[in-house]
C-alpha cells in the first residue's frame, strides 16, 4: 500500500499547481491545513497569514489533522478516519520525505505528535481486529523513513488527540469512547456502552500514569480534541451522542498538575443551542491566554478567557472548523468554503477566500 501511496502522490504532483517559498517557509508567519481542490482531490495547503497561498502538495484521500515539528521544519499529515496513510512532509521543499501506513488491523484515527526531539511520530490508531476494538498510540521512528517502531496502549478506544504536554515527555490522549470498525465506514457502534476518557501516558515506557473520567451520567460526552494553554492547563472539547435536547458541558479544563478531575465549562443557556452539542477544534491563542473551539455544525467559534475560565466572546462563522494561534489576529480560523478569517476582540476580519478550496476540520500554525 505504501508503494501505491507514493505513485499516485507522484503522479498526482503534475496535476495540482505547487509553489515553495524561497526562503523558507517558515520564516514569516503561516499555516497548513488539508483542503478538498477537486471532485476526490484532496491537498496539503500552506496559507500565509496574509492569505497568500505558499504552496500545496497532492494527499491521497482525504486529510485530517496535522503534526508540526517546528524546529526542523516538517509536518506530518494524516488521513481522516478510518484512515491509512501519514504523510511527513519537508516544508521548505514541499516535498513528502515518507509515507507512513499503519499495520494490518489498525488504522489511524486521524492525528498525531511528533516527539520534543522530532526523532518519533506518534499516532493514535484504532486495533480493530479482536472481540473489541482498542485505542493503540503507533510509534514510528522518522529518521528511519518512518518504520513502526514499537505502540502504546490508550486504556480506552477511538482515540482521537494526541498531544505532548509541557514537560516533553508525558502524552495525553483524548479517547472518544466511541466503537467503530471499518467495515462499518464511519458508523458508530453501540452507543450506550461508551466509556470518554483523557488519559497521561509515560512517552518513553507506554505506561500509564494518569486518567481523567467524566461522570457516569456524561458516558455519552465524547472527548476528542485539546490544547495546553499558558499555564499548562488542559482544554478539551466534547461531542454529545446522547439525547438531542440536552445541552450539556461541552468544554472541559484539567489543572496544570494534570489532575485526575475535570472541570467543564458550560455554555450559559442562550448560547448552548449554537453549538449543536459538537466541538470541531480547540486551540490555544499564541500567549495562552484564550482558547478558542469551534463548532462547523453550529457554524459558530467560541473564545474562552483561559485565565477566567470563562465564556469571553462568541463568533458566527459557518462551517468554521479549523483554528490557530496567529501573530497579526488572537486567532485565525478556516471554514469549508475557503474563507480564512481573523478572529479578533471586535469580530471577524475577511483574509481571503480561496478559490475552488475547501478547508477542512483543522489547521495548524507553522512559521
Amino acid at each position: 500500500m505504501a508503494g501505491a501511496l507514493r505513485r499516485f502522490q507522484d503522479g498526482m504532483a503534475g496535476l495540482l499547481r505547487i509553489r515553495t517559498a524561497e526562503e523558507g517557509l517558515v520564516d514569516r508567519p503561516a499555516y497548513v491545513s488539508s483542503v478538498r481542490v477537486g471532485p476526490r482531490l484532496h491537498a496539503l495547503l500552506v496559507i500565509g497569514e496574509d492569505g497568500s497561498e505558499i504552496g500545496r502538495l497532492p494527499l491521497a484521500g482525504r486529510g485530517h489533522d496535522i503534526a508540526v515539528d517546528r524546529e526542523r521544519r516538517r509536518v506530518a499529515a494524516f488521513a481522516r478516519r478510518p484512515g491509512y496513510f501519514a504523510v511527513i512532509v519537508d516544508l521548505d521543499r514541499l516535498a513528502p520525505l515518507a509515507t507512513i501506513n499503519p499495520p494490518e488491523g489498525h488504522h489511524f484515527f486521524g492525528h498525531g505528535i511528533f516527539s520534543a526531539d522530532g526523532r518519533l511520530l506518534y499516532a493514535t490508531e484504532n486495533a480493530f481486529l479482536g472481540e473489541r476494538p482498542r485505542g493503540v498510540v503507533g510509534v514510528y521512528d522518522v529518521a528511519d523513513g518512518g518504520r513502526r517502531i514499537g505502540a502504546f496502549e490508550t486504556h480506552g478506544m477511538d482515540s482521537h488527540e494526541i498531544l505532548l504536554a509541557p514537560d516533553g515527555k508525558t502524552l495525553v490522549v483524548a479517547n472518544g469512547g466511541i466503537e467503530t470498525h471499518p467495515e462499518f465506514g464511519r458508523q458508530k457502534i453501540d452507543l450506550s456502552e461508551m466509556r470518554p476518557s483523557i488519559v497521561r501516558i509515560d512517552s518513553g515506557t507506554g505506561d500509564r500514569i494518569g486518567e481523567t473520567r467524566l461522570d457516569a451520567s456524561l458516558n455519552r460526552l465524547s472527548t476528542r480534541h485539546m490544547a495546553f494553554d499558558g499555564a499548562g492547563a488542559l482544554w478539551f472539547g466534547c461531542q454529545w451522542e446522547g439525547e438531542r435536547t440536552r445541552r450539556p458541558p461541552l468544554v472541559g479544563r484539567i489543572g496544570p498538575g494534570g489532575e485526575d478531575k475535570a472541570d467543564l465549562i458550560a455554555f450559559p443557556d442562550d448560547i448552548a443551542p449554537l453549538a449543536r452539542n459538537y466541538i470541531g477544534s480547540v486551540t490555544a491563542s499564541r500567549d495562552g491566554t484564550a482558547v478558542a473551539v469551534t463548532s462547523p455544525i453550529g457554524g459558530t467559534v467560541f473564545v474562552f478567557d483561559a485565565e477566567r475560565h470563562s465564556l469571553a466572546k462568541v463568533h458566527a462563522l459557518r462551517d468554521g472548523c479549523g483554528i490557530a494561534g496567529a501573530v497579526g489576529h488572537e486567532f485565525v480560523a478556516s471554514a469549508g468554503d475557503g474563507r480564512l478569517v481573523g478572529v479578533d476582540d471586535p469580530g471577524l476580519t475577511p483574509i481571503v477566500r480561496a478559490a475552488g478550496v475547501e478547508f477542512d476540520n483543522h489547521m495548524r500554525r507553522v512559521g
